[in-house]
């Protein structure tokens, strides 16, 4: 469960001098946005996030979580280590239960130091008014395992919305759910039809040749506001459910999902309009 750390050399320094304006003043999430690692949900969560410092020394190295913050089901770090070090993956969590990687990255910078961030999902029995997170790693040449802990308030999310497919045009249920980071949730798509076209392409193969819904895009007033960032699709006996994650906003109104296929592209007479809901009946 342990690996190395990925080893990127910057192309430019990640100091002030050499960063954009937009993130010269920021913490450790917004720097990343100058690495291959960058995210358009980073500024936000530079916003949202803790400033935790929680440091631990040993010998030459230091390790520190600079940064982090717990919504929903999910918790994000950003860390610095003063050299490379060998990290898990995920975080564990202070009963020893783990919650596993989804997003997130490191780089070296060019004085041997390394900084990253990290998210990871929360499993549903383990969401909790306060959770603690532990960062675990080891020093290279040592297998002694090394525990660098944070305990966070749970944030909840700041906005429900739902929506189904227009007459006639499939049966579509949409509910997401906005926090300070990003808008995420689930497209219920109830289209046995599709299941085999969305097999064949997970599986590499060419499929009998049939379009079927690939993704799903968000627009707010006709203009688009992001594609999915997650892509992620499960397929069932009948229809597909999808994952999507999109950027956050502060502005819910005028909001649409227009699904795209993956022979006829975008379909905007198939949109799903979104409202808000009763947080009570997510």
């Amino acid at each position: 469960m342990f690996k190395k750390l990925a080893s990127v050399i910057l192309a430019v320094l990640l100091l002030a001098l050499s960063a954009p304006a937009a993130f010269a003043e920021g913490g450790l999430f917004c720097r990343m946005m100058e690495t291959e690692y960058a995210d358009d949900r980073l500024p936000a969560l530079d916003e949202a996030a803790e400033t935790v410092s929680v440091t631990q020394t040993e010998g030459s190295v230091t390790v520190e979580i600079c940064q982090a913050y717990y919504e929903g089901n999910r918790v994000y770090i950003s860390y610095r280590a003063s050299s490379l070090i060998l990290e898990q993956d995920g975080l564990e969590l202070g009963d020893g239960a783990y919650a596993d990687i989804i997003a997130g990255g490191s780089t070296e910078l060019e004085d041997g130091s390394v900084e990253g961030w990290k998210e990871c999902i929360v499993p549903e029995d383990e969401l909790a008014d306060t959770q603690t997170f532990c960062f675990t790693y080891r020093i290279p040449g040592s297998e002694a395992k090394k525990v660098l802990s944070v305990t966070l308030a749970h944030n909840g999310y700041v906005q429900y919305l739902q929506g189904v497919s227009p007459d006639g045009t499939g049966p579509a249920h949409a509910i997401l759910y906005a926090g300070k980071v990003d808008v995420k949730g689930a497209v219920i798509l109830n289209a046995p039809e599709q299941v085999p076209g969305w097999l064949a392409w997970q599986n590499g193969e060419e499929g009998d040749g049939k379009d079927f819904v690939c993704g799903w895009n968000l627009y707010r007033n006709g203009e688009m506001v992001s594609c999915d960032l997650f892509g992620g699709a499960e397929t069932l006996e009948d229809g597909v459910v999808f994952s999507v994650m999109y950027p956050y906003m502060d502005d819910f109104s005028g909001l649409t999902l227009v699904p795209e296929y993956s022979e006829a592209g975008e379909k905007p007479d198939e949109a799903i309009t979104l409202e808000p809901m009763d947080p009570g009946a997510a």
